[in-house]
């Protein structure tokens, strides 16, 4: 005879292991990776910290040598005394404690002016730290305060731009910040010395634009389809922009100055080896690229967000459906655009405005038609960006690129 199942068994049951199918599905918490972000982000990190030591360190002094000594010499001081005013309209009213350079240490007295010259004083204080003119011509010696010291306000809204880059963008944020000291550095360091040593500012400008746009289009998106799509679809629309400028800068039959005070300044110094035509175009290809960028990345983006939540989706319906986001994109940075341009220029136009004049033949005037050309060829070349990437996005779906992984993600060190 079989006996049941004892109370033990039962209670057994009661309070021993649930089944495995009443088991809690909750899994358990990953293992805690100390600086992983970091670990994410190494390789992006380290390639760009190792092209700005590149940059700075292993790129020589490319600027010519100056054929002579410069007029002026820019010194960094502190206002020790403003003088008492005496009869003699002539008299220095200020006195400076030098604060670095060959005179550093020394008290010398000189004029108050300000960037505008004596007309526009701003507020000085004793123990105010200034930019101090000294004339080095032998028979005009002349030294005054040209502006305040301002370099430690820059520093304090630079530092407020990064960490607020940092706390919203996260390890993207810190990749586009090196990002963006890469440009700068290309600029100031290689394209600028060039510039004056006569070569092409086009052709340095389109040299220049390709090699930073590869650079951080890598530090901050990596190596996958869509930066690809996006790379090409901005070097399409910067040629499609310089070829724009060259076409409508002939026919309106701008002269070399291009209406440009700067450019008259440049002459008026002595240096006439740069091509002004071609300053003005690498101009307008750095304007554009700024915006061109982000419209590529955005749109090359919206391509591969599209197929990979429905990966049925692809040829002319995932074009179409890109597109739609892409059509907005134009409207917002197209404005975007011509209001920077407007604002840069918009003192000349309340000028022209205040004289009343019919607005087409002030329009005409060069110096208001090539901010005309530059707004426009931008903006034709930021429209043209948004097709041209969505096509090649969608062309490269699914698609295995020479060097890219394989899983189409981002390569392990470069994940955001």
């Amino acid at each position: 005879m079989t006996s049941g199942p004892s109370d033990d068994d039962a209670t057994a049951e009661v309070v021993g292991e649930p089944p495995p199918d009443l088991a809690d599905p909750t899994p358990p918490d990953p293992p805690v990776v100390p600086f992983a972000g970091l670990r994410r982000n190494a390789r992006a990190l380290a390639g760009g910290f190792l092209l700005l030591l590149l940059i700075g360190l292993v790129v020589p002094d490319l600027a010519p040598a100056p054929t002579q000594p410069p007029a002026v010499e820019l010194l960094r001081g502190r206002i020790v005394a403003f003088l008492p005013a005496g009869d003699d309209a002539t008299a220095p009213d200020i006195q400076i404690l030098v604060l670095a350079g060959p005179q550093r240490g020394q008290t010398i007295d000189g004029y108050l002016q300000g960037p505008s010259g004596q007309e526009d004083l701003p507020r000085y204080d004793v123990g105010d730290e200034v930019v101090v003119n000294v004339s080095l011509e032998p028979d005009a010696a002349f030294v005054s305060v040209a502006d305040l010291y301002r370099v430690p306000v820059l520093g304090l809204l630079l530092g407020v731009f990064a960490l607020a880059v940092t706390l919203v963008g996260g390890w993207r944020g810190v990749r586009s910040l090196i990002a963006l000291a890469l440009s700068l550095a290309v600029v100031v360091k290689i394209v600028v010395p060039l510039i004056l040593a006569g070569w092409n500012p086009a052709g340095i400008a389109i040299l220049a634009a390709t090699g930073v746009t590869i650079a951080t289009f890598l530090l901050t998106e990596g190596a996958r389809p869509q930066t690809v799509a996006a790379a090409i679809g901005t070097f399409g629309a910067l040629a499609l922009t310089a070829i724009l400028a060259v076409g409508f800068d002939a026919l309106a039959r701008f002269t070399t100055l291009r209406g440009s005070e700067d450019a008259s300044y440049l002459q008026a110094i002595g240096i006439t080896d740069i091509d002004l035509g071609g300053l003005i175009l690498a101009a307008i290809i750095f304007g554009a690229l700024g915006i061109l960028d982000d419209v590529t990345v955005t749109q090359a983006a919206i391509v591969s967000e599209l197929h990979a939540a429905n990966p049925a989706l692809r040829g002319l319906a995932l074009a179409a459906r890109a597109m739609n986001v892409g059509r907005s994109h134009i409207a917002a940075t197209v404005n975007t655009l011509v209001l920077a341009y407007v604002g840069a220029s918009l003192p000349l136009l309340v000028l022209f405005a205040a004289g009343r004049q019919d607005p087409l033949l002030t329009a005409s005037m060069e110096s208001v038609a090539v901010e005309v050309v530059r707004a426009i060829v931008g903006s034709i070349g930021i429209v043209a960006a948004v097709p041209l990437t969505t096509a090649i996005g969608v062309a490269l779906v699914d698609r295995k690129l020479p060097f890219l992984p394989a899983d189409r993600r981002l390569a392990r060190g470069w994940d955001e």
